[in-house]
């Protein structure tokens, strides 16, 4: 008994050379001389390699965007990490500002410090005054004392010519009691070398001080100092402004000018 054959195996067995002209069903046994084992084996194969090479593509075409992928977050990461690196160095510019600002202000107190020992006006220079008040006091305490001591030796001589001339007992005691309190007035009149030499180390201090601080308006630049007022530079009134103690030797009005108030 012969079976239909369909179109498609009539061609394949026309290409093979064993199908029948006019379309006519095949014979029971044709279909067991038709190589389509062999054929479907090679199609198999051909359909297997295309299948790998699908693959191969697949793989290679994930693996791209896989590596991009990868490409991406790093890149990503790479930008995170400069974000946070600028960020630090953003916060430590900030500081660094901060303290620059801060040291800023402490150079700026000081030389307001500076300016109200140091003033450009002599009148007003606290460290010369204080300077110059020191010399006047140890200038007036020997000078007193020279006076002193001048007084007690005459006292003294006197005394001595009294104990010589005369005889009345009881004037001549008093006469050497006289001469010994003269000797307590020499011996009193000491404080003034020793009160000397300790006020000539503080004079002797604070022109060190006055060294140093004219030493760093020098760095400064005394025209930085030009514009700079003391805090402590408030006007005060005439009263105050005149209880200043006695005048300092050449800086006071003498008492000729005073003499031609009233001529």
């Amino acid at each position: 008994m012969s079976k239909k054959l369909f179109t498609a195996e009539l061609r394949r067995m026309q290409q093979a050379g064993a199908a029948p002209a006019d379309g006519a069903a095949a014979p029971a046994g044709a279909a067991s001389a038709v190589p389509g084992t062999a054929m479907d084996a090679e199609a198999f194969l051909q359909l297997s390699e295309q299948l790998k090479a699908l693959d191969t593509f697949v793989r290679e075409r994930l693996g791209d965007e896989a590596h991009e992928q990868a490409k991406q977050e790093a890149e990503r990461a790479r930008e995170a990490a400069e974000m946070s690196s600028l960020e630090k160095q953003r916060q430590e510019v900030e500081l660094l500002k901060m303290e620059i600002h801060a040291l800023a202000n402490c150079i700026q107190q000081t030389k307001k410090e500076i300016a109200a020992l140091r003033s450009n006006d002599k009148d007003h220079d606290r460290l010369l005054a204080v300077a110059s008040e020191l010399d006047a006091v140890v200038g007036s305490t020997e000078g007193a004392t020279d006076s002193i001591l001048n007084a007690a030796e005459k006292i003294d001589a006197l005394a001595q010519g009294i104990q010589a001339q005369e005889q009345d007992g009881f004037i001549r005691h008093q006469a050497e009691e006289i001469s010994e309190h003269i000797l307590n007035i020499f011996e009193a009149c000491n404080f003034q070398d020793i009160t000397g030499q300790r006020i000539t180390k503080v004079v002797n201090t604070l022109k060190f001080v006055e060294e140093r601080v004219e030493r760093m308006i020098e760095i400064w630049g005394r025209d930085t100092f030009a514009n700079i007022i003391p805090e402590d530079a408030v006007p005060q009134d005439e009263e105050k402004r005149l209880l200043n103690g006695p005048a300092l030797e050449n800086k006071g009005i003498s008492q000729d000018e005073i003499d031609k108030l009233f001529d």
